[in-house]
């Protein structure tokens, strides 16, 4: 087995939750290298799916609290936009709707809008309707065998679980896979044939292979450029069916040639 030596990273395997202020961090740390050339591989789990049996959710104030924690841990410079919201989702939804971008092709885009709107726009992202709204652009450029995915962008059910059978098994996968790290805490960091390395440990070990790279880390972290989507255009049967949607579509690509356009 190579040395683990900090700058030498090809691939990253990260195991996270949207809901996780150090999961974030290791994302935007992750994305960072990601557009220096680091493979990265984003694995959603719900590390606390636990709801109280009594009112009163204290997830926030831990919350609050953990804040100053991960503030000292950021290297000199290091951008880490956030604005805390009062509540923490929970994630189970947003979770569904990433099993399903991931299946589809589109994991890069979906992770960090994800993150960023809990962690940057304070929205619920516990919320399967918010959830496809925030995944439908991404979803309708992915390359899923699901007409219900590829065709309307719809990547998660009322109940927030996943549309596909293959993105359950999935998320299930991922699950047993951090579970059995026998530490459930998030996140876990594999780096090439490396670890598991787990929590803070994992963030300190982002921060060195950006300063081993000498990225700098108050640089925003590239965003992925959002897949051409291509489709045949219907034909004439099933518009005349169906085409309350795409009819004016269909008749401007069949009135262009008409028109000498």
């Amino acid at each position: 087995m190579a040395e683990d030596v900090p700058g030498t990273a090809r691939q990253l395997r990260i195991y996270g939750d949207f809901n996780c202020p150090w999961s974030y961090l290791a994302e935007r740390r992750a994305r960072l290298l990601a557009g220096h050339g680091v493979v990265m591989d984003w694995r959603a789990v719900e590390h606390d799916p636990r709801r109280p049996r009594r009112p009163g959710d204290t997830r926030f104030a831990c919350l609050r609290e953990e804040m100053d924690r991960v503030e000292r841990s950021l290297l000199p410079g290091e951008l880490y936009p956030y604005s805390l919201a009062g509540f923490v989702p929970y994630t189970a939804a947003a979770l569904s709707g990433y099993a399903e971008a991931y299946s589809a092709g589109v994991a890069d885009q979906a992770h960090s809008r994800l993150f960023e709107a809990f962690w940057v726009h304070g929205l619920d992202i516990g919320s399967p309707r918010l959830v496809r709204t925030l995944l439908v652009d991404a979803i309708l450029s992915g390359r899923s065998d699901s007409d219900c995915l590829r065709d309307w962008g719809y990547a998660v059910d009322v109940t927030g679980g996943p549309v596909t059978t293959t993105a359950w098994r999935l998320a299930r996968r991922w699950r047993k896979e951090w579970r059995d790290t026998g530490k459930e805490v998030v996140p876990v960091l594999y780096v090439d044939e490396h670890g598991p390395v787990f929590g803070e440990d994992a963030i300190a070990r982002l921060g060195d292979e950006l300063v081993a790279r000498d990225l700098d880390p108050g640089t925003e972290p590239p965003r992925p450029a959002k897949p051409a989507r291509v489709l045949d255009p219907p034909d004439h049967s099933w518009v005349s069916q169906y085409g309350y949607r795409e009819m004016r579509r269909f008749q401007a690509l069949h009135a262009a040639p008409l028109l000498g356009r």
